[in-house]
């Protein structure tokens, strides 16, 4: 948040800002109950696939846990604000009166579990952020400071 506040302009207000979705951790949990199923296994081969599951499973969770602490969702009274990583920063600004389109997709999942894609077009690029929570409200929230 502190790089939210600090990177507003005067005048401009957070009006919403969107969260990853807990989804998001679902193939780290699964590995890593897969790789401790298999580690507690008495036979050798299953043992060293456990060790290599638990592995893949705690790098898969750091991973998500960075993307997650170091991902910003945001919309303005001015713009759309949407900033990924941490070492290595992305940051897309939009300003709310040249967003083109807004697209939410949704898997099945996606719909029964409150999640899915957004993908803004602006000049002829696309910008595609997966797992975002409640991604209708986000862009319902665009549509009505565009107005």
């Amino acid at each position: 948040m502190k790089f939210l506040t600090t990177y507003l302009q005067s005048g401009e207000e957070v009006r919403y800002r969107a969260k990853i979705h807990f989804f998001f951790f679902l193939q780290p949990a699964v590995l890593l109950s897969f790789g401790f199923l298999c580690y507690c296994d008495s036979v050798s081969i299953t043992h060293y696939l456990g060790v290599t599951l638990l592995f893949l499973g705690l790098v898969s969770l750091v991973q998500r846990v960075f993307v997650k602490i170091g991902s910003i969702y945001a919309v303005t009274n001015k713009r759309v604000i949407l900033k990924t990583g941490i070492i290595s920063r992305r940051t897309v600004e939009l300003v709310l009166a040249k967003c083109e389109g807004i697209q939410v997709v949704q898997s099945v999942l996606g719909r029964l579990f409150g999640f899915g894609s957004i993908v803004i077009t602006t000049g002829g690029a696309i910008n595609r952020y997966y797992y975002v929570a409640k991604p209708f409200q986000f862009k319902m929230e665009i549509n009505k400071q565009i107005r």
